[in-house]
């Protein structure tokens, strides 16, 4: 998916602060589950405390997947790919991102054709991190012998 333009608005109240995401891409968004496992990143410094709307059916690690697209919203840490995710841009840190109480989060979201919008994400749930870039990226799972993800390799197609 490649990306037309995107922004970053962050909201500021007494209370807390949060931060809503539009992007726009140049063709319209599949939402039908068939396109393969791909995503929208707001990257933050570091590469911690990522936030991603993603689809990558069939894995099955969120309780707020929409059918019949499989998108959903998680809070995520990368690294730097191990031998398994050779090529790749980034690896998910899987051990890492489960231990962080925003992995499994329901942003609110939503997608028109090509229009995506994520709002009122709790900036706390990013590690007060700021973002730097937004992004679309591909996934591909390894797998092991139980047909579970032993690795979810990160290929960025573009960043602006």
């Amino acid at each position: 998916m490649r990306l037309k333009s995107a922004r970053a608005v962050w909201h500021s109240s007494a209370k807390d602060k949060t931060l809503s995401i539009q992007l726009e891409t140049r063709q319209e968004v599949p939402m039908d589950g068939k396109a393969g496992a791909f995503g929208f990143a707001a990257l933050t410094r570091d590469t911690n405390n990522v936030l991603v709307l993603v689809t990558h059916l069939p894995i099955d690690d969120s309780s707020y997947e929409q059918t019949p697209s499989g998108f959903h919203t998680h809070v995520l840490d990368l690294r730097a790919p191990t031998p398994a995710c050779k090529g790749a841009t980034f690896e998910v840190d899987l051990e890492g991102s489960g231990k962080n109480r925003a992995f499994d989060a329901d942003y609110a979201w939503s997608i028109t054709r090509d229009a995506i919008s994520i709002k009122n994400i709790p900036v706390a749930d990013l590690g007060d991190a700021g973002v730097e870039r937004i992004a679309s990226f591909q996934v591909a799972p390894v797998l092991d012998e139980q047909g579970k993800a032993a690795n979810l390799c990160i290929q960025v197609m573009e960043q602006i």
